[in-house]
């Protein structure tokens, strides 16, 4: 058992009980409701996340939970699910509360709907061809959609372009930098490979250069964060979670996607009906991805598929523009 799951062991599933389940839902729904059962989503990492059903309600409603009292990343969460659930039409978990009071339960509460199905993670191999041809039009529907919403400035969608960075190397290239120390205190990587990495480097700030327009983004599309309801011969997208929410360049956003296998040939072809490629997005795609690639190094050091993935990133950045 990990430092955290013991915490959460000890101060959080007490206070699971019927009446304080009971009690916060009737807040997050309006009306008096009452808890029959809950059950473990996720665990372990940082916060306790269950399901909860109740009485003669046919939805469930999750409960993420913090033993932190006024959690940053929880009641963060509640605003960018707020901010999408009220401006746009991409399906993510309708926010029902913030407790952060730690009286019912100890810590940061945040109530929100459960979207039904399965994620899309668990049924790829489960798919027919068609039903994924079904997912990938109906993702570049959702994220072309998406990012037709355009503002000035870049950084988390609960802050006022004001508040933003106003150039979007300034908000990702420190994140960037903080992998690229990760690294250089490993031995994963050959020296030789960090020094190659440290001279195109110095080129980011001018191919990052996309200007002060920014893109309304979910910011980490993978098969882990898309709900999918399987049906018959088809397949839909019930909904997108753990939703980051910045506002950014679009091609992080598709990289990332491309990366981890939500981004295919199909999602291109419905996406271009909404947003065009511009001419750099090769290259800033290829940047975005090794730095997603040197990450997960460190995180699988013994799968080869990232060090291959940021050899071929490297590469295709050393010869654009060469």
């Amino acid at each position: 058992m990990n430092v955290m799951e013991k915490v959460l062991k000890e101060k959080i599933d007490p206070a699971l009980t019927v009446g304080n389940l009971s009690a916060l839902g009737s807040r997050a729904l309006g009306r008096q409701v009452e808890a029959v059962e809950a059950s473990v989503l996720t665990g372990g990492c940082w916060n306790r996340v269950i399901a909860v059903s109740f009485h003669d309600e046919p939805e469930e409603l999750v409960f993420k939970i913090s033993p932190q009292e006024r959690n940053a990343g929880i009641e963060r969460e509640y605003a960018v699910l707020s901010f999408f659930t009220e401006d746009t039409d991409m399906p993510v978990p309708t926010p029902r509360l913030l407790d952060a009071s730690g009286r019912i339960i100890p810590g940061t509460v945040l109530v929100m709907d459960r979207i039904p199905g399965r994620v899309l993670h668990h049924l790829y191999g489960l798919l027919g061809r068609t039903q994924r041809d079904a997912v990938s039009e109906q993702l570049g529907h959702f994220v072309g959609r998406l990012h037709q919403n355009r503002s000035r400035g870049f950084g988390g969608v609960e802050l006022a372009p004001h508040e933003r960075q106003t150039a979007w190397a300034d908000f990702w290239l420190p994140r960037f930098d903080n992998v690229m120390r990760e690294m250089t205190e490993t031995d994963l990587l050959p020296p030789s490979f960090l020094e190659e990495v440290t001279r195109v480097r110095s080129r980011f700030p001018a191919l990052l250069d996309i200007g002060a327009e920014s893109t309304l983004t979910h910011y980490d599309i993978w098969s882990g964060n898309v709900m999918v309801n399987p049906n018959g011969s088809s397949a839909q997208i019930t909904g997108f979670i753990d939703v980051p929410g910045h506002w950014a360049d679009y091609a992080r956003e598709l990289s990332f996607m491309e990366m981890f296998g939500t981004a295919d040939r199909r999602f291109y072809e419905v996406y271009a009906g909404y947003h065009a490629l511009d001419e750099g997005f090769s290259v800033r795609k290829n940047v975005y991805n090794l730095k997603m690639h040197l990450k997960h190094i460190s995180m699988y050091p013994d799968q080869s598929y990232y060090r291959q993935g940021a050899r071929a990133c490297l590469t295709y950045i050393q010869r654009f523009g060469a």
